[in-house]
C-alpha cells in the first residue's frame, strides 16, 4: 500500500503535468491517511483556485495555515483574497508573508496592490519601494510606484516610473496606457496619443485603451466630429464583434404601449463622482414619480455612502464587476429591461461591450460622456436643445434626442458652507477650479488679457495637477510669457476635503471657464457658492455644457460666443462691483429655484422621451431608430 508521502509526490507530478483530476484524487487519498497533511491541503487549494473555485481554495489554505503557518501558504491565501475582492484580509495575509520572509518581493508588490484598492496610497508606495529595494529592475513594482505617484499628482515622477517599467518590459501594455493617462493630465496630448496607440498596437483587444484614445480626442476637441465618429466606429468594429455575433432578438409584445417600463442604467460611477451628482436626483425622482421600474447595473470598484444611497433608491440593484460582457448581457435580457441606458460612454471602466449584445430592445447613451459611442447597437444619444442645437456639428451613430429643457439636474452638496461676502477692500480675484488639462490653447492668453486690463486683479487656479512643483512652475512660466507676474497667479493643489474645496470659493469673485472644453459639475458648484461663471460657447456638446447650465439658471448674459466677448464680459463684470455683489447674494437661491436643480422636471422629460422611444419601437414600420444628425 502506497504511503502518504508517495501518494503526495504522485499527486504533485499529476498536477504539474496538468492531470488535475488524478492529482486531486491523490491529494484526497493523502488526507484520508493523514488529515493534517498541510502540503496536501495547500495543493488542493491551488487546484481549487486553478479550476475557478476561489472560496473552496481559501478554506483549504486556511486549514493548511492552521497546521503549518508558512510564508508560501500565506502568499496564496493573500492572492486568493485579492482575487475575491477581500482586500483587508489580503493585507493581513501578505503582511504575514513579509513577517516570516522579509525578502519576499512578490508579497510586497501584491501588498501594494491591495493597499491601493483600500485607498492607502502612502502605504502602497512604501510597500512598492520595499519591493524595489529587493528587485530594482522589477517592472511590476515600478508600475505600482507610478500609480501611486499618479494618484498624488506627482506626474513627472509617475512618467519616470512608467518609463522604468517599460524599459524592463517593453511590451507592458498597462504601463503604456497609464503613462498616456499622465501625459493627458499634463496636457501633452501628442505624447498621450502616441502612448495610447502603442498600447493598442501591443494589445489590440485592449478595449479600455481604445476608449481612452476616444476620450482624449473628444474631451479635448482634438479631432473633427467626422474623425471621432470614424474612430468610434472602429472601436465597435473591433471590440463589438463578439456581441454582434450573439446579439439578442427582441419580440415586440402586443398591447404593451402604456405598461410600466423597465429601465436599466449601467455605470461604473455609482459612487462619489460627478456623474452621481447629476444622476442621484434623477433616481430619486424616478422613485417618487413611480412611473418606471429602475434597475442599476453597477460596475462597482469602490463603494461609499453615495453608492449606498443610490442602492436604496433603485428598485433593483445588480453588481456586474468581474462578470463578462456576455454574462451581464444575459442577466439584463433575463431581467426583461425595455430601455438600457449607458451612463459612461468611452470613460474609465465603461461596459459598452455589454451593449454590443443588444440585451434590451432600446439602448441609449446619456450623461457621463460627450460624444458618440460609435456603437451600431446604440439607438439614441440623449441631449438637449442647447448642447446639440439643430445646426450642431456633432456626428453620431445614434439618433440625437433633444430634451426641451436642460438635460442635467444638479444636486447641491450637503453641508456646503454658506456663501461668504467678499470684502470690498480686497483685490478682485478671478478663479478656475477645473482640471487644468481642459485649459486648451487660448485659455492662458485670454485670462492674461483680462488681468492686463484689470492690473490690480489676481487669478486663483485650483487643480490636482498643481500639487506637483514642476507643474506649478510650468504654469507660472506660461503666464510670465504673457507678461503676467507670478505673484498675481495663485496656484493651489488638492484640498484636504470637500468642505475645504467649497470654502475656497469664498476667495473668488468671478469664475473664468476653461476653453474649448467647459466646466460641468465645477460650473454648477461655483454658481451654488455664489460665484458667477463667464463661459465661451463653442459648437460641440463638450464646448456647451456650461452654456446649457447658465441658460437653465437664467444667466444667458454670462455666455459669450467669441474670445473678445469673453474677455469683455469678464472685464465688465470685474469693474461692476454692485452687479457682482448682487449676483453673489442671490445666486444660491437662484440656482436652487431654477431648471438646473429641477430634478423632477428633468425626470418627467426623460420618462416622456423613454415612452416615445418605446412607442416608436413597438411600431415596426417607423424606418428604424438610428441615424446621423441632420438625417
Amino acid at each position: 500500500m502506497a504511503s502518504a508521502q508517495s501518494l503526495y509526490k504522485r499527486g504533485v507530478k499529476h498536477h504539474e503535468s496538468g492531470q488535475l483530476a488524478q492529482a486531486e484524487q491523490c491529494y484526497r487519498k493523502v488526507l484520508q491517511k493523514q488529515p493534517r497533511h498541510a502540503d496536501a491541503l495547500f495543493r488542493l487549494g491551488i487546484l481549487a483556485q486553478q479550476t475557478g473555485h476561489a472560496p473552496a481554495a481559501l478554506q483549504l489554505f486556511d486549514q493548511a495555515i492552521a497546521i503549518a503557518p508558512r510564508d508560501d501558504y500565506y502568499l496564496q491565501q493573500g492572492n486568493t483574497c485579492q482575487t475575491m475582492g477581500r482586500f483587508a484580509e489580503a493585507v493581513t495575509a501578505y503582511r504575514n508573508v513579509v513577517r516570516l520572509n522579509p525578502g519576499q518581493a512578490m508579497a510586497l508588490r501584491n501588498l501594494g496592490v491591495v493597499l491601493r484598492q483600500l485607498g492607502d496610497h502612502a502605504g502602497a508606495l512604501e510597500s512598492y519601494r520595499q519591493a524595489l529595494a529587493l528587485e530594482p529592475d522589477n517592472a511590476r513594482a515600478n508600475f505600482g510606484v507610478g500609480g501611486c505617484y499618479k494618484y498624488f499628482g506627482l506626474n513627472h515622477q509617475a512618467i519616470n516610473a512608467y518609463r522604468r517599467a517599460i524599459a524592463r518590459d517593453p511590451g507592458y501594455a498597462d504601463a503604456w496606457n497609464n503613462m498616456a493617462e499622465v501625459y493627458r493630465v499634463l496636457g501633452d496630448f501628442e505624447a498621450a496619443e502616441a502612448a495610447y496607440r502603442e498600447t493598442i498596437r501591443l494589445q489590440p483587444g485592449y478595449h479600455q485603451a481604445h476608449s481612452n484614445l476616444l476620450y482624449l480626442f473628444s474631451y479635448y476637441v482634438l479631432k473633427t466630429p467626422a474623425e471621432i465618429l470614424a474612430e468610434s466606429r472602429r472601436w465597435d468594429d473591433i471590440h463589438g464583434a463578439a456581441g454582434r455575433a450573439a446579439q439578442y432578438v427582441h419580440q415586440r409584445p402586443a398591447s404593451a404601449v402604456e405598461r410600466c417600463l423597465r429601465i436599466g442604467y449601467v455605470s461604473p460611477d455609482f459612487r462619489r463622482h460627478s456623474v452621481s451628482n447629476f444622476f442621484e436626483p434623477i433616481l430619486t425622482a424616478h422613485r417618487q414619480l413611480g412611473n418606471v421600474e429602475v434597475t442599476c447595473y453597477a460596475e462597482q470598484i469602490k463603494v461609499d455612502e453615495v453608492t449606498r444611497r443610490l442602492r436604496g433608491l433603485a428598485n433593483h440593484w445588480c453588481e456586474i464587476q468581474g462578470r463578462s460582457d456576455a454574462e451581464v448581457a444575459a442577466r439584463i435580457k433575463s431581467d426583461g429591461i425595455d430601455i438600457l441606458i449607458d451612463l459612461a460612454g468611452h470613460t474609465a471602466h465603461n461596459r459598452l461591450g455589454v451593449f454590443t449584445y443588444k440585451p434590451a430592445p432600446i439602448q441609449a447613451t446619456y450623461l457621463g460622456y460627450f460624444a458618440t459611442t460609435g456603437l451600431s447597437a446604440m439607438d439614441y444619444w440623449l441631449s438637449d436643445e442647447v448642447l446639440t442645437p439643430l445646426d450642431s456639428v456633432e456626428q453620431a451613430s445614434e439618433k440625437i434626442v433633444r430634451l426641451p429643457r436642460c438635460c442635467l439636474a444638479y444636486t447641491p452638496p450637503s453641508g456646503a458652507p454658506d456663501v461668504s461676502e467678499r470684502p470690498s477692500d480686497q483685490a478682485l480675484v478671478f478663479g478656475n477650479f477645473n482640471d487644468l488639462s481642459k485649459a486648451g490653447p487660448g485659455s492662458v492668453e485670454a485670462w492674461s488679457e483680462i488681468l492686463r486690463r484689470l492690473p490690480h486683479s489676481r487669478l486663483l487656479l485650483k487643480a490636482k495637477q498643481l500639487g506637483d512643483a514642476e507643474q506649478r512652475e510650468a504654469w507660472w512660466r506660461r503666464f510670465e510669457a504673457e507678461g503676467i507676474a507670478r505673484e498675481r497667479i495663485d496656484l493651489r493643489g488638492r484640498t484636504a476635503d470637500r468642505q475645504e474645496h467649497l470654502a475656497l470659493y469664498g476667495e473668488v469673485d468671478i469664475a473664468l471657464d476653461t476653453m474649448p472644453r467647459t466646466g460641468g459639475a465645477t460650473t454648477a458648484e461655483a454658481l451654488y457658492m455664489g460665484v458667477p461663471v463667464i463661459s465661451l460657447a463653442g459648437r460641440r456638446f463638450i464646448e456647451r455644457i456650461s452654456t446649457s447650465m447658465l441658460q437653465a439658471v437664467g444667466l444667458e448674459e454670462l455666455v459669450t460666443v467669441t474670445v473678445d466677448d469673453y474677455i469683455s464680459q469678464a472685464v465688465g463684470l470685474g469693474r461692476d462691483k454692485t452687479r457682482r455683489q448682487a449676483l453673489r447674494k442671490g445666486l444660491r437661491q437662484r440656482i436652487t429655484g431654477s431648471a438646473l436643480c429641477d430634478a423632477r422636471g428633468l425626470t418627467q422629460a426623460l420618462e416622456t422621451a423613454y415612452r416615445q422611444m418605446w412607442r416608436q419601437w413597438l411600431e415596426p414600420d417607423t424606418g428604424g431608430t438610428r441615424g446621423v444628425v441632420g438625417d
